[in-house]
């Protein structure tokens, strides 16, 4: 089975993660959490709360180490599911398709800073049984946030941060900072 739990970054997708793994380690599952690679802040899985959780790290399209971490566990959850490859998206709906009795947790932002879908992430929630999404609150309306808005200027789709580099927003209030940008260029 597969699981998204996907939004915005400070929505608490990874401390969602967490906790589904930990209830799994109470029912006494082989219970492992994947990071790709490409997020080099920590070697553990850590929320922005500083919760942590013992994880692996493996490339984004290292489907041979992924495929034995699959055969060695029963619940496999995999952080920042955005950054892993067209590879994994395959491999987990291989695993989705053929009704497996293994369980997938696939916790990553769907959309980038600029509001685009991000990575693999939304063909995992065309796929997937279920689908969460979580909001975190606007830093400057108070109200549910749609967008990781980014406040630095970015060369690529990818920029690994946290509160140093985004903020959550609103779209209306991130439609007032562009605004107050293009005024001030």
């Amino acid at each position: 089975m597969l699981e998204v739990i996907t939004g915005g970054m400070f929505a608490g997708k990874t401390d969602e993660l967490i906790r589904r793994l930990e209830r799994h380690s109470i029912a006494k599952r082989r219970v492992v959490l994947v990071k790709p690679d490409l997020d080099t802040r920590t070697t553990k899985v850590r929320t922005h709360n500083g919760k942590e959780f013992d994880s692996i790290t493996v490339g984004s399209n290292d489907t041979a180490t992924i495929e034995q971490i699959i055969n060695q566990n029963e619940v496999i959850g995999f952080d920042e599911g955005e950054f892993f490859g067209e590879a994994v998206y395959r491999l987990l709906k291989a695993y989705e398709q053929k009704g497996t009795a293994k369980i997938f947790i696939v916790a990553g932002l769907d959309m980038d800073s600029d509001g685009e879908p991000f990575g693999i992430m939304p063909q995992l929630m065309a796929i997937a049984s279920t689908v969460t999404k979580l909001h975190a609150v606007c830093e400057n309306c108070f109200e549910p946030a749609n967008i990781s808005y980014s406040l630095v200027e970015k060369k690529a789709q990818v920029l690994v941060g946290g509160k140093d580099k985004y903020k959550a927003l609103c779209w209306r209030c991130a439609a007032a900072e562009e605004k107050k940008k293009s005024q001030n260029t």
